[in-house]
């Protein structure tokens, strides 16, 4: 047995595609007044932007210690956090610099994205269009969405209910373009042209959760179409200004003219193949309009706070309490964790939390990370104790970790920790139900699943046909989750039963997904090389994610 540190690292965005629009549906004009209410940085208002200095507290000592530590090993220029405790900030703190030289000192007021940590806030305006009654949950994207459809995969748009794409169990290819499209337009034609024409939904919808951006792309364009507005103007002016974060944007522009940003490190999208990594300025960052309900956020920690607090206490003026509580409501099991961490609609809801000295703490814990190519962020929020903490670094992919754990176990009045704390099990017996051959025609082809005393290993045909690198010894985790090593890197991969069945149905991963099969089925994709091509050039970018043990 295995005790683990609850958290499975899920960076949260990011695929390279070229998007080209080609001759995409129609998507119905519409009027933006972008440049209204946008905050300049010599204006007053970035004054009002509720941070607090950091207080000469000694209580706060273990945290800003654990930041400098984690700044200092990451390459990010700078760090911005923010505490809130009972509704109030109590600690707001800026390190290290806005710019590569050093010599801008980066301040609380600061603008930096967020990544995936917007999902939440997308899940709120289409709940919202709920909350109107102009869609309901379980209406299906065929009925809101009645000219979309995969050219690869017809047969699902009828049954992706708008609360399977909330909760990841839209089945969806994770394609998430990163390029500069920033045009409003583009988050439609993107949808009905490259990626209905290019991609495929990898499983049926509604059976098991995995992680995928268009989720909350379609969910971004779904409500577009229930609305007169572009998205942007959406959330701004239906979530962001009823809640007072007025320094909280989606378009690059609008960055822009506020004035106070950072750069950052990580890659230019200009450039991301080359994996190449570099300082960021503001130019080189990608701004798509398919990607921004899934990711592409600016605002500060200050700011993240008030989202925070209407998490926590509501806003009628946003969304009812009925509603937003089902955004913090475990509604599908990730299937990680041991049965611990769930997720709702774009929020990871886990039942507890795993410190760093291996303690558990029995108490419902709302987070949810967010990576773009050259930002971090990570917000955690413990309702019971009406704490919350939220962490932005200017570099893609760094590791603030053991900062937060420093903040929890030193600023949070936490129970006894369980002596009982939940562990992952091996049990080699049940390494039969994982035997077998599997399929995925598109991504990762023919998957050979056998068993060799304690050990469950795999052979892959087409990826040995193609050069692939892979390692024939599944590394267990679990009964059911595994580790493989392609081409070095490694990926969780999840073995899952379908209701009713005996042995395991599917091979879940992030960028594959492979169905068990008789053996006989030789239909390949004509583009499964460029397939395989594609998903490795973007996994070692971006799904370096397997569970984390202590």
């Amino acid at each position: 047995m295995r005790r683990f540190f609850v958290k499975v690292v899920i960076i949260a965005l990011f695929a390279f595609v070229t998007v080209s629009c080609g001759d995409s549906n129609s998507v119905n004009d519409k009027e933006t007044d972008a440049d209204d209410d946008i905050v300049t940085a010599d204006e007053d208002q970035i004054a009002d932007d509720d941070s607090a200095e950091a207080p000469d507290d000694a209580r706060f000592d273990s945290f800003v210690q654990a930041l400098k530590s984690d700044l200092e090993k990451s390459k990010a220029y700078g760090v911005s956090v923010a505490v809130m405790e009972k509704g109030e900030i109590t600690f707001a703190a800026a390190f290290g610099s806005k710019d590569a030289e050093g010599k801008v000192p980066l301040t609380t007021e600061t603008l930096m994205q967020i990544g995936s940590t917007t999902k939440q806030m997308t899940a709120a305006a289409l709940l919202k269009k709920v909350q109107e009654g102009k869609a309901g949950l379980d209406d299906t994207l065929e009925e809101l969405l009645p000219d979309f459809e995969f050219k690869k995969e017809g047969t699902w748009d009828d049954v992706i209910k708008l609360r399977h794409i909330l909760s990841h169990q839209g089945g969806f290819y994770d394609f998430t373009p990163w390029d500069d499209t920033p045009d409003d337009e583009l988050l439609g034609y993107t949808a009905y042209g490259t990626f209905a024409k290019n991609y495929w939904v990898m499983n049926p919808p509604g059976v098991f959760w995995n992680y995928a951006n268009p989720n909350f792309s379609m969910a971004g364009l779904v409500t577009e179409v229930l609305d007169t507005r572009f998205y942007p103007d959406i959330m701004r002016e239906d979530i962001f200004l009823p809640l007072g974060m007025e320094r909280t944007y989606l378009r690059k522009k609008e960055v822009e003219k506020d004035g106070d940003y950072a750069v950052s490190y990580g890659y230019d999208f200009n450039d991301v193949e080359s994996g190449s990594t570099v300082t960021i300025d503001l130019d080189k960052i990608a701004d798509s309009a398919f990607t921004r309900p899934a990711g592409l956020v600016w605002t500060t920690p200050s700011q993240m706070m008030k989202w925070a607090d209407f998490l926590i206490s509501g806003n009628s003026e946003v969304l009812s309490d009925e509603l937003r509580k089902e955004i913090t409501t475990a509604q599908v099991d990730t299937l990680y964790a041991d049965g611990t961490m769930k997720y709702g609609y774009g929020m990871f809801v886990e039942s507890g939390y795993m410190s760093k000295d291996g303690k558990w703490y029995e108490i419902p814990v709302w987070e949810h990370g967010g990576n773009t190519i050259s930002f971090s962020n990570i917000l955690y929020i413990l309702p019971e104790q009406e704490f919350a903490l939220a962490i932005c670094s200017s570099a893609y992919a760094t590791d603030f970790s053991a900062s937060v754990d420093a903040a929890i176990t030193t600023l949070v009045d936490l129970p006894e920790p369980s002596s009982n704390p939940p562990e992952y099990t091996i049990d080699p017996a049940r390494f039969d139900d994982h035997t077998g051959t599997y399929e995925d025609p598109n991504n990762v082809g023919t998957l050979i699943v056998t068993r060799e005393g304690d050990k469950l290993m795999i052979s892959a045909p087409d990826l040995d046909e193609y050069g692939v690198d892979y390692s024939p010894e599944l590394t267990a985790v679990s009964s059911d989750i595994f580790v493989i090593y392609i081409d070095g890197a490694p990926y969780d991969i999840t073995f899952i039963k379908a209701d009713g069945e005996e042995r395991s149905t599917y091979i879940r991963q992030r960028a594959f997904v492979a169905k068990r099969s008789d053996g006989t089925n030789e239909i390949k994709s004509l583009d499964m090389r460029k397939n395989i091509e594609r998903w490795l050039k973007r996994s070692k970018l971006t799904f370096d994610r397997v569970p984390i043990f202590r």
